[in-house]
């Protein structure tokens, strides 16, 4: 709560702060203050903050204060709107904000003051006093559907002008769906934006696909901008500072960002402050994560009982097979359990591992304010998130200022700097996994609570809890500092330099962990240790990584209408340089665990330092030129000539040209009486983009060092040595991605509804590929550029926005589908697993055999072509697909795999449900995959047991096929039968 007292004549100010705030908000709010240029000192009942500057006069001479305006702001339904800026256009130093029912009070200076009224969604609307008391303004809301201002590459143009293909996600989509980080902001938000989370750890990141797959060996990720400032990580940026998102998904859109636009762009736009007024906002938000589902699993009689079947199996039947565990045993382990749980143990990992929820709290603080002249806008933000599992959290500091500066007239600068710290702490080990899958019949503690054994030496629970750390720090510092000369009306010329620093360092300790068996309770033997933590394994890894860049950009812009012709051009130079530099060092058989830090290894422990730095430069020139005849007709043409370091000289220049039209088709004369067609435009382009995010030095023969033992008489020694590894190949250069779009967007009922509909058509060539050499060459496979890959989509999405008297609603919906299929790559076979990428197919489709059912008799068996000869009734049962001259042969073996479908999602969509009401509002977002293959592990399902920790999940119990099943049942289930051996 903020208490807030204004005296002009004696030009102070001070502000109290309740005393519900931790010594951390306190020294946020304290930092802010003195941002602002407020003195701060503490109080027994909060923070005082003063400030003696007097405040410019625009009017000459101190203001007097005379009378008290008071009324209250409604829309046009009769609906207070709280929140609404008023102002004295006059001096805007002085104002006010309408509260929860639309009531405003201000003072003003005379009766000729005119009182500003604004808010966003709503027109503007300016009233002379004339010496009335009471004013009631009824606000009416803008016609934003069309209207709306859209960031695009280097500069906004009105939505019903684009004719490329862009979505946007508004300040208030993010702020509603209170994320981390930006990127989940955008699952399920655009159309034709894949959004896939890499991990369930706090903070993590998500892989972003625009429009499918671009390229096989380079980078598929979009381009990621702040500010029209290139970034590494889209999740730099705090979702509380965002204004919007901007999503470039054609060459027409992203042509302007050439060599690095194939795989499409994200522009992020941060808030900056909208008037005069000063404004402190503050939220604070506690969140609780829990999971949607978890693996089920078989309990400890099941697992026992599946477990000697499975050996039974394994052993091809054969009745003299003994047991694993007794049937006795089995039958009476829950009364052994309770009486010798240390020889019959049952353990819940699940309950040992995991908690019930994660938690998240999250502070923003945002002030806004200035004058005429200058204006800033500040947030600082803090987050705490943990995890599923004890020793894991990540925290989070930012801060970001972005001033405006009106010098004269014309002349202006903009100074925006940004920080980010985040600190990460996590044990060795994700023990997610195996906390749900491991089976209980491994002990993780004895009965008087020492560490045990658990399976063969290996134990989950103390690698969680004593195995060790590892932890992660990330300090990013980034500005932009520009300058701009506005000499006419729509002409602007405008200098930017934007530095980025990005510090990374990370520290992973591994202890020793000593365990006695449970009938050495007073651990007087010598220890044994557990798998992975000996003496020998006491070690420590330490990293370090500097990042800087500098973006240097000139850009002039026109934009200017004549008559019935409107023309919006942007021209630009552009200049980037990066530099990273990382080091690593690592130390063995530390003395102790308590002291983590390398100066404990022995001096020959410490050993496999490296150390490495690489750079990169681009240099461009661009342009783009937009005309429209009577908001009718429109052609857009872009072109950018780029040069990256990336490639050889001769080779290092490319040029990206694309060119867009666009026919608004409800302008027409015969179109206006035709009832349900509010707008209806059609749009298309083409053109290509570059991408040369390939690796470095790609062109040049290079060395690496390498420490290699040699052996010196009867005594081996590391030398460093130096070796070739890649024959150069002088004139790669760019992947193009040639680009086709084609689309409309239609609205009726007054724009309450909204559909936008596109195709688009993809084609890549020159790809990167290894091309195969023998190996007697000593090299690795050399990279060329041989390959191409076309990739076609489309997505629909609809929208519809009313409101019912104080009731307010929304819906929206998408849907996207794309394919990507290989062309020539020069005769190869790319394997990924258990996928195959080649000519004529999907990128990454599943390969492998087809199943033809399951073996129900050892007859069937006997008249099948089989994998081995241990196949028997129960087991997976494949086709005979072709043999040598192509045709079955009767045998299964590697000519037998096939396409088995693709891999990646389809049929991704999203939406949204937003409602409100008087100033409350509930929101519902959703986001999926409609089809995808995937594949299941079979460590994970059939083949569990011994071999591995898992024990088999509840979804399968029941559902194999056993030799205690009766034939029926056999031929109904849907899993083989159980076992560690691999039948295929």
């Amino acid at each position: 709560m903020f208490q807030y007292r204004d005296k002009i004549n004696s030009m102070m100010r001070k502000l109290k702060v309740v005393p519900f705030f931790t010594k951390k908000e306190v020294f946020l709010c304290t930092f802010c203050a003195f941002s602002f240029g407020f003195n701060a000192s503490a109080m027994e009942d909060g923070i005082a903050l003063k400030n003696d500057i007097e405040f410019e006069d625009l009017g000459g001479r101190e203001e007097k204060y005379q009378q008290t305006v008071t009324g209250v702001v409604t829309d046009t339904q009769g609906v207070p709107i709280p929140g609404v800026s008023v102002t004295l256009k006059e001096n805007k130093n002085n104002g006010a904000v309408t509260d929860f029912d639309g009531n405003y009070s201000i003072e003003i200076p005379a009766d000729t003051a005119t009182l500003v009224f604004s808010y966003l969604g709503f027109n503007p609307q300016e009233i002379a006093v004339n010496g009335q008391t009471e004013i009631n303004v009824e606000l009416e809301k803008k016609e934003e559907n069309l209207e709306e201002v859209v960031v695009v590459g280097y500069g906004t143009q009105a939505k019903r002008d684009i004719t490329g293909s862009i979505s946007v996600v508004s300040e208030d989509e993010i702020a509603s769906r209170n994320v981390t980080n930006v990127s989940n902001a955008l699952q399920g938000a655009a159309a034709g934006v894949s959004v896939t989370r890499n991990s369930s750890a706090p903070g993590a990141g998500n892989t972003i696909r625009i429009r499918g797959i671009t390229t096989l060996q380079g980078n598929s990720s979009p381009l990621i901008l702040v500010d029209d400032v290139p970034v590494d990580d889209i999740n730099d940026v705090n979702p509380a500072e965002v204004a919007s998102i901007s999503v470039l998904k054609d060459a027409a859109s992203s042509a302007i960002y050439g060599s690095r636009a194939a795989a499409g762009v994200i522009i992020i736009t941060t808030k900056k402050a909208k008037d005069g007024v000063f404004r402190v906002s503050y939220t604070n938000e506690y969140l609780i994560n829990t999971p949607t589902q978890i693996r089920q699993n078989v309990g400890s009689v099941r697992y026992m009982q599946m477990f000697n079947e499975a050996i039974w199996n394994d052993n091809n039947n054969t009745e003299n097979q003994y047991s694993t565990y007794d049937p006795e045993v089995i039958a009476n382990y829950g009364s052994l359990s309770a009486q010798n749980p240390n020889n019959y143990p049952d353990t819940d990992w699940r309950e040992l591992l995991l908690k019930d929820q994660s938690e998240t709290r999250r502070h923003n603080l945002v002030l806004t304010g200035g004058t005429e002249r200058l204006k800033t806008n500040a947030s600082f933000g803090y987050e705490h998130q943990d995890a599923l599992y004890d020793k894991r959290e990540w925290k989070r500091y930012t801060g970001r200022i972005n001033n405006e500066l009106q010098i004269t007239d014309k002349f202006g600068a903009i100074l925006n700097m940004a920080f980010r710290q985040e600190n990460e702490e996590q044990p060795l080990y994700d023990p997610t996994e195996i906390a749900v899958a491991a089976g209980s019949v491994y002990p993780a503690l004895w009965a008087d609570g020492r560490i045990a054994n658990g399976k063969s030496g290996s134990n989950p629970y103390a690698d969680l809890y004593y195995g060790g750390f590892n932890e992660s720090s990330k300090t990013l510092v980034y500005g932009k500092f520009e300058l701009y000369y506005e000499p006419l009306d729509g002409l602007r010329f405008s200098m930017n330099v934007a530095p980025n620093y990005e510090f990374t360092k990370s520290k992973r300790f591994v202890n020793s962990i000593p365990y006695w068996g449970a009938s050495d309770p007073e651990m007087l033997a010598e220890p044994n240790y557990l798998a992975g933590h000996s003496l020998t394994n006491r070690s420590l890894q330490e990293t370090r990584i500097n990042n800087k860049s500098l973006t240097t950009q000139i850009l002039l812009d026109f934009n200017r209408t004549f008559g019935n012709h409107h023309v919006n051009s942007v021209f630009g130079f552009e200049e980037y340089s990066n530099e990273v530099e990382g080091l690593l060092v690592r130390g063995n058989e530390f003395i102790s665990n308590e002291y983590p830090f390398l100066s404990q290894a022995p001096v020959d422990k410490v050993f496999d330092n490296d150390s490495n730095i690489s750079e990169t430069a681009y240099r461009s020139y661009f342009g783009r030129v937009a005309y429209d005849y009577k908001s009718k007709y429109y052609v857009q043409g872009t072109v950018r000539r780029d040069a990256s370091s990336r490639f050889a000289s001769e080779y290092r220049w490319g040029t990206f040209p694309s060119l867009a039209l666009g026919y608004v088709l409800s302008e027409e004369n015969f179109m206006k009486d035709v009832k349900g067609i509010d707008f209806l435009k059609f749009r298309g382009s083409y053109g290509s983009l570059g991408n040369d995010r390939l690796g470095n030095y790609l062109y040049l023969s290079t060395l690496q060092f390498t420490n290699t033992l040699i052996a010196n008489g009867a005594d081996v020694e590391s030398v460093r040595t130096a070796a070739q590894r890649y024959l150069e190949v002088a004139d790669i250069t760019w992947e193009t991605t040639s680009s086709l779009n084609l689309g409309f967007d239609f609205a009726s009922f007054q724009n309450r509804l909204s559909i936008t509909t596109e195709y688009f058509d993809k084609e890549t060539s020159d790809m990167l590929l290894s091309l195969n050499i023998p190996s007697l060459s000593g090299f690795d496979d050399p990279i060329v550029n041989v390959g191409n890959m076309n990739t076609k989509g489309w997505e629909v999405t609809v929208g519809w926005k009313d409101n019912i008297g104080d009731f307010t609603y929304s819906v929206s919906g998408n849907v996207y589908d794309s394919k990507s299929i290989l062309g020539d790559i020069g005769n190869k076979r790319l394997f990924s697993g258990n996928t195959l990428s080649e000519e004529g197919i999907e990128f990454q489709s599943w390969y492998g055999y087809q199943s033809d059912g399951i073996y129900q008799t050892q007859e069937e068996v006997n008249n099948s072509a089989v994998t081995s000869d241990i196949v028997s009734p129960g087991d997976i049962k494949y086709k005979d697909i072709s043999g040598a001259d192509g045709v079955p042969d009767g045998e299964i073996n590697e000519l037998d795999k096939t396409v088995l479908g693709g891999s990646l999602p389809r049929y991704q969509y999203g939406g949204s449900i937003n409602l409100g009401y008087k100033g409350f509002d509930f929101g519902v977002v959703v986001q999926g995959v409609a089809q995808q293959t995937l594949y299941l592990d079979p460590n994970k399902y059939a083949t569990a047991f011994d071999n591995n920790w898992y024990a088999p999940p509840q979804l399968i119990d029941g559902n194999y096929w056993s030799v205690y099943n009766t034939a029926e049942q056999n031929a109904l289930v849907e899993y083989p039968r159980i076992g560690n051996n691999n039948r295929a």
